[in-house]
């Protein structure tokens, strides 16, 4: 079968013209079919047609224009990403959740405030008790 399809097995001597299995021939082989023997794809795959002509040409980055050098577009890119950052506080809602956050942080902090001032009360009344306790006992 081999010698029928101008492809010698590795360890047969070479003949001008013809193919090595080893070396190239199974790219041979594979390109007319699959061989005899040879296991058949196990996965379904599809094909999606062609690459795009202009594969070097797509955008890096999205919104850029491919006519800007790569380093160009590196700094144009950057500069926009900064800009949303900048004025992404800014919306009406974003203001109005800080001034909310803000408020919500201030109501906890006064009642840490009411908590810690409630304890040193109690406990400088306990000590007093007991410090008056102590006295009478003696």
């Amino acid at each position: 079968f081999w010698l029928k399809l101008g492809v010698r097995p590795c360890n047969a001597p070479a003949r001008p013209g013809t193919l090595r299995a080893g070396a190239g021939g199974m790219a041979a082989l594979w390109a007319m079919g699959t061989p005899p023997g040879a296991a058949k794809l196990s996965v379904k795959t599809a094909k999606m047609g062609k690459l795009p002509e202009t594969v070097g040409q797509m955008q890096q980055f999205p919104g850029i224009s491919t006519k800007f050098s790569p380093n160009e577009a590196v700094v144009i890119y950057g500069d926009r990403i900064k800009n949303e950052y900048k004025y992404a506080g800014e919306t009406p809602a974003a203001r109005n959740w800080f001034k909310d956050d803000r408020k919500k942080k201030r109501e906890e902090e006064r009642l840490a405030e009411v908590y810690r001032n409630f304890r040193e009360m109690s406990r400088s009344k306990s000590e007093a008790f007991l410090a008056a306790g102590s006295a009478a006992m003696r």
